[in-house]
């Protein structure tokens, strides 16, 4: 029997509604199948990011509303307010955020009946704040391609191999994105860059600089590899056509390095020069190597000396007095033209030189003096360096890796914010008179290292002007007389209070030396070179001053 179902009809009358009924069969109404599928979300977006804020967009294929999670791990930690809105186009605003900080975020939305779909894990990294900088350096050093260059005994290499287990000798190439990053954080603080090399990826370097707003030095590192050196030269060429170089660098240290001869340089020099008309072009090197090569100066269309206090044994707080005196040198050499001071730094750490003690506070102290005497006498210059290098640690010791004004994870170490805040030390680097006044020329040791001992020579000279004169330092090991430090390198500069350090342990059995002979000499003289004679010349009896001293066993 079907069941009967009472259907009520209202129909209307003139006397109000009448209701009728009739019967008929029970209709079948089915049961809905509730909804339980999650909104499906995509096309997740982080835009519109500063120092403090970031926006976080998305997209559901259904109504739904909206959240985000978001902290600095994948724990996240914090929510926005739940958006109860039901929209498929989604749009949250993150503020309160930190600067300079990667952020993790996921996110939410839940449609009417409550399903919840939950995104996967995103990132983004917040702004550094543009700093406020009331002096900008002239430039920093910041190569992207280096190799070794010889200072002494020391390997002293440049590049922005700032992140753990980068290193140029193990084939590292620094991508195009971490030249950016690198460049980005040291932009506000200064004019210039100045490289070291422009092949292997890194021609990119002077366009990306010119996108920065910088002027920049590109520069070619040239070796005694021939066939890499026409790669580094042709690069050089092309960048300077494009013109993405402010100042092409022919080769850093070569002649320090002896790894080309002058006229192997001059001729590079040349060659860019009358490829890149428009562009000054000229090689670096240390004063004293400039100095020796008046024809390499002349080749330049500038002059770019180095000057590291550090590495010849000068105590911090004579370091720019030592450098203010090698400059004038240089001015006086240069012909009139142009001086950029290509390299020069104190590390903050590491092992001392004679009286060159490496120490936060002294590489800050030194930059602030150098900076300030850069200044006042109207000195261009490249300041070594940018960034720590924890890589050079292989070849330099501990010194190595910490010469740069940010440590290696791009934080500025501590004292170097005075500088960019324009503050300066007054003048401390002026002349001071002759030591000991005028009087008869005296030169004597202060320290001799004892027998077997790898330590420097150190000395002193009285009552002559020191930048008219050097030290010529022979020593006797097994019978024979040996130029000291070098054959290429055989004089001592003179500090200008008269002291003096020399490297006597530079190869073979050194340590063994049982004589220690130094003579004072006119700047220009050009000393007797020995290699194992049983006598020395001589010529050397016409010194101004001598000093021999005897070491047993």
């Amino acid at each position: 029997m079907l069941k009967k179902l009472a259907i009520f009809v209202l129909v209307p009358s003139l006397l109000g509604v009448i209701i009728t009924a009739c019967a008929g069969p029970t209709p079948f109404i089915p049961t809905p199948t509730p909804d339980t599928t999650p909104p499906v979300i995509s096309s997740v977006a982080s835009s519109s990011i500063t120092s403090s804020s970031a926006v976080i967009a998305w997209t559901t294929n259904e109504a739904a509303d909206s959240q985000v999670e978001y902290g600095t791990t994948t724990s996240y930690g914090t929510s926005t307010t739940l958006n109860t809105a039901l929209i498929t186009s989604h749009t949250v605003n993150l503020t309160g955020l930190a600067a300079s900080t990667t952020y993790h975020y996921r996110v939410k939305s839940k449609d009417a009946v409550g399903n919840l779909a939950t995104g996967t894990d995103n990132v983004f990294i917040t702004q550094t704040p543009t700093p406020v900088v009331a002096y900008k350096t002239y430039g920093l050093n910041f190569g992207p391609y280096t190799k070794t260059k010889l200072v002494g005994k020391i390997a002293h290499e440049s590049g922005p191999y700032t992140k753990d287990g980068q290193n140029p000798d193990l084939g590292t190439q620094v991508s195009e994105a971490q030249i950016r990053e690198l460049i980005g954080i040291i932009a506000p603080y200064t004019q210039w860059i100045r490289t070291f090399g422009c092949t292997n990826d890194l021609e990119v370097v002077g366009k990306i600089a010119h996108e920065y707003g910088l002027k920049i030095a590109v520069g070619a590192w040239l070796s005694k590899d021939l066939s890499a050196n026409e790669a580094e030269i042709a690069s050089l060429i092309n960048i300077g056509k494009a013109g993405e170089a402010d100042l092409l660098i022919v080769g850093s240290e070569v002649l320090l390095r002896n790894d080309l001869t002058e006229a192997q340089l001059i001729d590079y020099i040349n060659r860019v020069k009358s490829a890149v008309p428009g562009i000054p072009v000229a090689t670096a090197d240390t004063y004293g190597e400039l100095l020796s090569h008046p024809a390499v100066m002349a080749a330049g269309n500038v002059v770019l000396p180095n000057y590291y206090p550090y590495w010849e044994g000068v105590n911090v707080t004579k370091a720019v007095v030592f450098i203010h005196q090698k400059h004038k040198e240089i001015i006086a050499a240069a012909g009139g033209k142009q001086i950029i001071v290509s390299e020069s730094g104190w590390p903050s750490a590491g092992d001392a030189k004679g009286e060159a003690v490496p120490s936060p506070e002294n590489a800050s102290f030194f930059f602030l003096n150098f900076v300030s005497w850069a200044q006042a006498t109207d000195t261009s210059y490249f300041y070594f360096e940018a960034f720590d290098e924890p890589w050079k640690i292989a070849n330099e010791g501990a010194v190595g890796a910490h010469w740069g004004v940010w440590d290696k994870n791009g934080v500025m170490k501590p004292g170097m914010k005075d500088v960019f805040d324009g503050e300066t030390m007054p003048d401390n680097w002026s002349d001071s008179d002759i030591p000991g006044g005028p009087g008869t020329p005296e030169i004597n040791f202060t320290y001799v290292p004892p027998y077997g001992s790898s330590d420097y020579l150190e000395g002193q000279v009285w009552h002559i002007k020191t930048s008219e004169y050097r030290v010529a330092v022979y020593i006797k090991v097994r019978g024979g007389w040996w130029t000291k430090p070098y054959w290429s390198s055989p004089l001592t500069n003179i500090h200008y209070d008269g002291g003096w350090v020399c490297d006597i342990v530079t190869g073979g059995v050194d340590e063994e030396a049982t004589e220690i002979a130094a003579f004072l000499v006119p700047a220009g003289y050009n000393p007797p070179s020995m290699s194992g004679g049983d006598t020395l010349p001589s010529e050397l009896d016409t010194a101004v001053a001598k000093a021999l001293v005897t070491r047993t066993p």
